[in-house]
């Protein structure tokens, strides 16, 4: 069984609209003293070559705030549209995955969407809590836990990734012993709806996995061809004495 937490990109979206009314804002501002300075000075000049200056001042101010003002949106679109896709929070039988949205990367003349992402096996948290008035979750490992989480930094493309037998395995081969870094603690941010649900959610499967039977290990049993040979080696031991 599997939890999977997407993003809550209201929070995205609320900024959004606070950082589209910042713009506007100055910009509105700009286009009333522009249009008062034309309005006060229409009396005291009278020559045609002010009036058409004017306009194009006024006609330039409002075609610069306009593209500017659509290009801030299109660059929130993008944040909201990316985090929604590529920041989440999976969990497993074994382990969870933390992605995150890292930014884009030109290379090649193509836009590469770059993520961060983490491997919690479930085998090594020791701690988990959260800080209700931050809305974070917090995890630690075990002080003496031979696996530790694991922090990737790619291109998304190559951390795609598949469960199998509970535990995340990549697509590029590489990465399943290749290519990260060791932490001994993560910190996961408010963007995931409430902390203290992700933090049942995470607790419930550790518990889950905590009472998953251990596998027993593995005792060489003595087939019974070998025993009769050793019999008769003893038997042949014992007739030459």
């Amino acid at each position: 069984m599997r939890n999977f937490f997407h993003a809550d990109t209201k929070k995205y979206l609320k900024r959004r609209k606070y950082i589209l009314w910042l713009t506007l804002l100055p910009l509105f501002q700009g286009s009333v003293i522009t249009a008062l300075i034309v309005i006060v000075n229409l009396r005291a000049f009278y020559d045609r070559g002010y009036h058409l200056t004017a306009i194009r001042a006024v006609a330039a101010a409002a075609a610069g705030g306009t593209l500017f003002f659509f290009i801030v949106f299109a660059v929130c679109e993008r944040l909201v549209k990316r985090n929604a896709r590529y920041t989440f929070i999976d969990i497993g039988v074994k382990a969870l995955v933390y992605s995150r949205y890292d930014g884009d990367m030109a290379e090649g003349g193509r836009c590469c969407v770059m993520r961060r992402l983490y491997v919690v096996p479930l085998s090594c948290i020791g701690k988990i809590g959260y800080s209700e008035k931050k809305n974070r979750v917090y995890l630690e490992t075990e002080p003496n836990a031979n696996i530790k989480i694991r922090e990737y930094s790619d291109k998304s493309e190559r951390l795609d990734y598949r469960f199998s037998d509970g535990f995340p395995e990549f697509e590029s081969w590489w990465y399943n012993r290749n290519g990260f870094k060791n932490r001994t603690s993560l910190v996961i941010p408010g963007i995931f709806g409430s902390a203290e649900r992700l933090t049942e959610a995470i607790a419930q499967t550790k518990k889950d996995f905590d009472a998953l039977p251990k596998p027993k290990p593995y005792v060489h049993k003595e087939s019974d061809f070998a025993k009769r040979k050793r019999a008769i080696e003893r038997l042949k031991k014992l007739q030459k004495l």
